[in-house]
This record gives structure tokens, C-alpha cells and sequence, in this order.
């Protein structure tokens, strides 16, 4: 274990009562303890940061007005003392040994900037998936492996752009990144945008074992997807204009953006999102749908928005 791998952990929190308690105990009873928990209450309606204040050191509660978790977190990053961060949503937890797993691949890989690990999901009391990176994708693009230590170089950008297995509660990071700040602009994939970003300038690593275990009820599931996936393109749209971007990496962006755009388009047609509807079927070539299916998002994205979610969903679903 690295002596100097000095982690705060930060926790942004927005009516969580019943589950913050659960996050917390498992940032401190990791085996590696952290220097510090940072619980940034996002303007919660109920008793979330009195819970988290009960606890105690090394436990710091800061609240503030409702901004979204990514002001939440970029708040907590602010406030960090220690040299690396590890972030953990309200309602996830860590296994005992996250952390020092985590310091031992700052240890094999003293280059690397930021360290992710395998997740689990879980649906009410149910394991919706068992492991994140048996999806695949994660193995496939390290450039280096140490039995469960992976490491990746630059090549990763392309892969993320598709197939991001990376989560917000999985995550230590460097503190002293000047670009770690998560993109507020962004409701929804401003992690994955901050990934992207970072994974322009900054060398990752993971560790190949499921160490989070993140939890979904009724409240936390996404219900529309049209508003992520517009986001998603807009995410794309910005980063198409990066310098940083080689020219494969620009092909691989303005690739992916194609096909988030029709996902994003189909989606708010059959959620009746019609304002989001009439700018995507102005950007989408009816060559790549073909003129038939392209003629007929444009007319359904023309129709009020009740009827645009029935005769979409009949026709298209």
C-alpha cells in the first residue's frame, strides 16, 4: 500500500435518509481508511444531512441549494484535503477492500491518473448485473494486466465514446487535475463527458474485481430516455470541436454522434419530445436511415406531442 495515496472521500446527496447512512459506513469501514468523507447535501427536502452529521469525524457535512449532483460533487472536489478522491453516490456502497485495491494499482502504475473498478447493479432486491466488465469491452482495451490490475493508454477515448463500463462510485482520481470538474451544463452524462475529457490528457487504470455495488429503486430509475440521449449528442456536438482530437478520434467521434443522434431521435418520438424531436431529424441524413423511415420520423416529430408518442410508438416502436 502507497503511504502517500491520501483519499477524501465525496458523497453529494439529494434525499437519500434511508440510504446515505449505508454509503457512508462503507467509506469507513474500508480497510484503507480514508482521510476524510466529504457529504455534500444538495439542497435535500428531508433528512439526509442530518443523518450524515450524526455520524461524526472524519465525516464533514456541507449544504447547499440544489444545483445537481455534478455541482454537488464539484463542490466536494473544492473542498478535498487529501491527494486522491474517491466519489460514491448516496445509494451505492464499497466491498471492505475498494480502496487499498485501488492504492495498489497507484503502486504498479505510478503514472496513471485516474482507477476504476468492476461494479455490480443491483434492482430493489434483485442483482440486475453481476459484473459490469463481463459486458465486455473493459479487457479487451487494456494495454497492460498484472493479474487483476489493468492499465490503458489513449486508445481507451475510442472505447469510451461506445461502451463506457465507468461509474461515478467506482472512481479515485487525482485531485490535482486542473480539468477534473464534472460539466453542469450536462443533466445526465456529465460523468461520462468528464471521462472523455480526462481520458485525452491522463492515463487510466482498473482493477478487474467487483467492488461497488450500485442499488436502483422505483425513484432512481431513469423513466424517459430522450433527455439523456439529447444530452449525449450535445456532449458529442462539444467534443467534436476538441483540438486534442487525432484525426482517427475525430472519424470515431462524429461516427459515434451519428448513431446517438438517431437513438436520441427515435427516443423522443415515442416519448413525444417533439421541440427535441424537430432539431435531431435536422441533423440525421435521411441516407442513413433511408428516405422512407426518414420522411416518417419528420412527420411524426411535426405532430403534437400526444399524438406523436401513440402513432411513433405504433409505427415505430
Amino acid at each position: 500500500m502507497a503511504p502517500d495515496v491520501r483519499i477524501s472521500v465525496v458523497i453529494p446527496v439529494y434525499n437519500r435518509e434511508s440510504r446515505i447512512a449505508a454509503a457512508i459506513e462503507s467509506a469507513l469501514a474500508q480497510e484503507l481508511r480514508p482521510l476524510e468523507v466529504i457529504v455534500v447535501d444538495d439542497g435535500s427536502g428531508d433528512h439526509s444531512a442530518d443523518v450524515a452529521d450524526d455520524v461524526g469525524a472524519p465525516v464533514r457535512v456541507i449544504r447547499t441549494a440544489n444545483h445537481g449532483p455534478s455541482s454537488a460533487r464539484n463542490r466536494g472536489i473544492r473542498e478535498a484535503r487529501g491527494d486522491w478522491i474517491a466519489f460514491l453516490d448516496s445509494d451505492d456502497t464499497w466491498a471492505p477492500d475498494k480502496l487499498r485495491a485501488q492504492a495498489r494499482v497507484v503502486e504498479a502504475f505510478p503514472e496513471v491518473d485516474l482507477v476504476f473498478t468492476d461494479t455490480s447493479t443491483r434492482v430493489g432486491v434483485e442483482v440486475g448485473i453481476a459484473s459490469r466488465f463481463d459486458l465486455g469491452g473493459v479487457r479487451e482495451a487494456a494495454v497492460e494486466s498484472r493479474g487483476e490490475l489493468l492499465r490503458f493508454d489513449r486508445s481507451l477515448f475510442t472505447w469510451l465514446l461506445e461502451e463506457s463500463r465507468i461509474f461515478t462510485s467506482a472512481v479515485l482520481v487525482r485531485r490535482e487535475l486542473e480539468d477534473l470538474e464534472f460539466p453542469e451544463r450536462f443533466k445526465g452524462p456529465e460523468d461520462w463527458a468528464l471521462w472523455l475529457n480526462l481520458a485525452l490528457g491522463h492515463e487510466f487504470a482498473a482493477v478487474d474485481r467487483v467492488l461497488v455495488e450500485m442499488n436502483y429503486d422505483g425513484d432512481n430509475l431513469t423513466a424517459t430516455h430522450a433527455p439523456i440521449l439529447g444530452r449525449g449528442v450535445s456532449v458529442l456536438e462539444e467534443l467534436a470541436a476538441d483540438r486534442r482530437l487525432t484525426d482517427p478520434e475525430r472519424r470515431a467521434v462524429a461516427e459515434a454522434l451519428r448513431e446517438r443522434r438517431v437513438g436520441a431521435l427515435y427516443h423522443s418520438l415515442v416519448e413525444g419530445d417533439g421541440p427535441q424531436a424537430r432539431r435531431l431529424v435536422a441533423d440525421v441524413p435521411a441516407s442513413q436511415l433511408g428516405w422512407p423511415r426518414w420522411l416518417a420520423y419528420w412527420v411524426f416529430s411535426r405532430l403534437p406531442g400526444r399524438w406523436m408518442k401513440v402513432l411513433a410508438r405504433r409505427r415505430l416502436g
